[in-house]
């Protein structure tokens, strides 16, 4: 059993009535990319100031972002962090 404040991750629910127009693209520990429709939604869980190599990780987040913007170009983005 988890004890105290568990930390990372993301999460991204989907209403059952847009479950057959939505698509997972990409998903990962630290990131969740939806498509719905004509909209790509982002969620993003950045590091924390102290967390080691957090740069790279930022980078490679970010790497992710334009990848699947460039794979849906007619798909407008909504980012959450």
């Amino acid at each position: 059993m988890l004890t105290g404040r568990p930390f990372g991750g993301v999460v991204t629910l989907i209403n059952n009535n847009l479950r057959k127009i939505t698509e997972t693209v990409k998903y990962d520990d630290r990131l969740v990319i939806i498509r719905t429709g004509n909209l790509l939604f982002v969620d993003v869980y950045l590091p924390c100031i102290s967390t080691v190599d957090r740069l790279e990780i930022c980078e490679s987040i970010f790497l992710e972002v334009e990848y699947c913007r460039e794979r849906f170009p007619g798909c407008h983005c909504v980012i959450a962090v």
